[in-house]
């Protein structure tokens, strides 16, 4: 899967400005990055002692994200938390009260982009930074699995506009562009089978946000289609070592339920 942005086009004089890009190194975890080249927001961030453009700034908590102007260049956007939700035009009073009461996932909406040509975009609300968030569908790329479960036409589209799929083992997931890894779930750990590079790479997490508006905690995940899938990222490594072109994630421990789940799919994922 190719990222809409590449390494080679970050910002780093920018970050160097807010502290995080020293030494010709990034100090921000893969996770993160993984969200700045697909596209999404970064988690929140805590910068100290900074001088941007002449004004000193002792602590900013913010999110990150780059996006690619009409002339090409790669930008970085800052998102500090605001006082009050921040307006958006395609909204209506009552959709933004909606979004922020938790009474809607997300808002489709269409957007004019010039003459009588439209785009549909998902708008959702980001409850740290108080902000509304625009995406389009069609740039989302879906899993083909969760947990081993193939996912439908039906399911993909649900989940490419925010909403939730269901699971036939009963696990609830949706996308969101306001998280740094593009999922939530009612359960703390998925595994995620993506299409890459001709492949299939298996992806494991852990410590997923719970889905948005639900009050209820979330599972430890281990359910039988996780574990069913667990066993099939075990033998589809082994047969990784034994030259299949199939992919999964390496350096798999001898505790599989202890390897490094919290990895994102951002690689892998357009958002």
């Amino acid at each position: 899967m190719k990222y809409p942005i590449n390494e080679y086009e970050m910002p780093l004089n920018e970050l160097e400005k807010l502290g995080l890009y020293k030494d010709c190194g990034l100090s921000i975890s893969p996770e993160n990055i993984n969200a700045l080249l697909a596209g999404r927001r970064t988690d929140m961030l805590s910068m100290a002692n900074l001088n941007i453009d002449g004004f000193a700034i002792r602590r900013l908590d913010a999110k990150l994200s780059l996006n690619r102007s009409e002339d090409g260049t790669v930008q970085l956007n800052i998102h500090p938390i605001y006082r009050e939700p921040q307006w958006h035009p395609l909204l209506s009073d009552h959709e933004e009260k909606a979004l922020i009461n938790g009474e809607k996932n997300v808002v489709s909406k269409e957007q004019e982009i010039g003459g009588n040509i439209k785009k549909k975009v998902i708008i959702e609300y980001d409850d740290l930074t108080k902000e509304f968030v625009a995406y389009e569908p069609e740039e989302v790329q879906t899993p083909i699995k969760i947990n081993g479960e193939d996912l439908s036409e039906k399911q993909q589209e649900t989940f490419r506009n925010g909403e939730v799929v269901e699971l036939r083992d009963g696990t609830k997931i949706q996308h969101s562009a306001t998280d740094n890894k593009g999922i939530r779930s009612d359960s703390k750990r998925l595994i995620v089978s993506v299409l890459l590079d001709g492949g299939i790479s298996y992806l494991l997490f852990r410590g997923i946000n719970n889905l948005r508006g639900r009050g209820e905690p979330q599972s430890e995940g281990y359910s039988k289609g996780y574990n069913r899938a667990l066993t099939d990222m075990m033998m589809t490594d082994k047969k990784l070592r034994e030259g299949s072109n199939e992919k999964t994630v390496q350096d798999l421990s001898q505790n599989p339920r202890d390897t490094q789940e919290n990895r994102s799919y951002g690689r892998a994922m357009a958002r």
